[in-house]
């Protein structure tokens, strides 16, 4: 990543855009815990404890939020690899699929908000916005790191030796 100052700063913003969603998806996961729903808006269309109790906020079994725990541990370190590792295949491969699997999640999950529940929790449309963010910022750092979008796309070949 040296030799791409862009790229670089692009991925350091996407450490700081991970932390802030999962610093939302900790709260989330804080106030399912604790029963205790505590939104900034909380009124008209703004409806946290509606959204965050109704039967679509657990997705086999388990709550969404701790999910997006989860996958944003997990995508700050495919960025912290990516930043530091010398295999670029956590930028052209796995960043990518993580980034396209947070933005369809999260596509999914304010759908339903949407169209089923009617309602919408300001922090779930919080981490929604930075999946989208991150979707783009991925992207965006991939095509300007490898001349071609599809580049290095190939999983397996990360398993080769180049001497």
């Amino acid at each position: 990543m040296e030799e791409n100052k862009l790229v670089k700063t692009l991925l350091q913003t996407s450490v700081l855009v991970s932390l802030l969603a999962f610093l939302v998806a900790l709260y989330l996961l804080y106030m399912e815990l604790s029963g205790n729903f505590q939104c900034l808006i909380n009124q008209g269309i703004f409806q946290c404890e509606t959204v965050n109790s109704s039967p679509y906020a657990k997705f086999l079994g388990v709550h969404v939020s701790l999910w997006g725990v989860i996958f944003y541990l997990i995508f700050i370190t495919l960025l912290f690899l990516a930043l530091f590792s010398k295999n670029e295949y956590w930028l052209s491969f796995f960043l990518p699929i993580a980034s396209l699997w947070g933005l369809g999640f999260s596509i999914y999950l304010t759908s339903v908000e949407i169209f089923i529940i009617e309602f919408f929790c300001e922090f779930c449309l919080l981490s929604a916005i930075c999946s989208v963010i991150l979707f783009v910022l991925v992207l965006i750092s991939k095509k300007k790191y490898f001349t071609s979008f599809l580049a290095k796309i190939d999983f397996w070949n990360m398993f080769k030796r180049t001497a």
